[in-house]
């Protein structure tokens, strides 16, 4: 195998790892949203003491179940998706219908990251905090924006190597 090819499914396996992560922590912060509503049904109407943390670490864990899930969706092809007009075309405009979507998703991401980041700063700057009883500082959850655009743009920049580089005469 060649050096340039080994590189470059190094680099595959690694956007997938990470993209694998971040479906791995969504499912986790999932699981735990839902024994903390559990918690929070049982103690408020059985033993009449509601907890002051559930829906605001619910909120934020949604928050992260959404950016850091999204790449795995992507890589999965979970994402929810209308093909009626695409299934029309012949494949070789699938594949470039696939590679401006692709591009697009790339350049979508990337803004995510970028304000996602000058968000962050800001928040992070003038201490901005939740107005919960937690009273999180925000920059912690809106820290995800940024890294799931990120983890994001990575699986768009995968799948558009692998559509630019694959042979369309292989796949009639």
């Amino acid at each position: 195998m060649s050096k340039i090819r080994k590189t470059n499914n190094l680099f595959k396996d690694f956007i997938d790892g990470a993209s694998f992560s971040g479906g791995v922590i969504a499912s986790f912060c999932l699981l735990f949203i839902a024994l903390a509503i559990s918690y929070e049904a049982l103690m408020r109407y059985v033993f009449g003491a509601p907890t002051i943390w559930v829906k605001e670490v619910s909120v934020y864990l949604c928050i992260a179940i959404g950016f850091l899930g999204a790449a795995w969706a992507l890589k999965t092809e979970s994402h929810f998706s209308i093909t009626i007009v695409v299934d029309l075309l012949k494949p070789q405009k699938q594949r470039i219908l696939k590679i401006i979507t692709h591009t697009m998703g790339i350049l979508y991401s990337c803004v995510f990251i970028y304000k996602g980041v000058t968000m962050v700063i800001f928040s992070y700057q003038i201490e901005d905090i939740s107005s919960g009883l937690l009273e999180v500082p925000l920059w912690i959850p809106e820290i995800l924006l940024p890294c799931g655009g990120l983890l994001l743009a990575l699986q768009f920049f995968k799948k558009l190597v692998e559509e630019i580089t694959s042979n369309p005469k292989q796949e009639f």
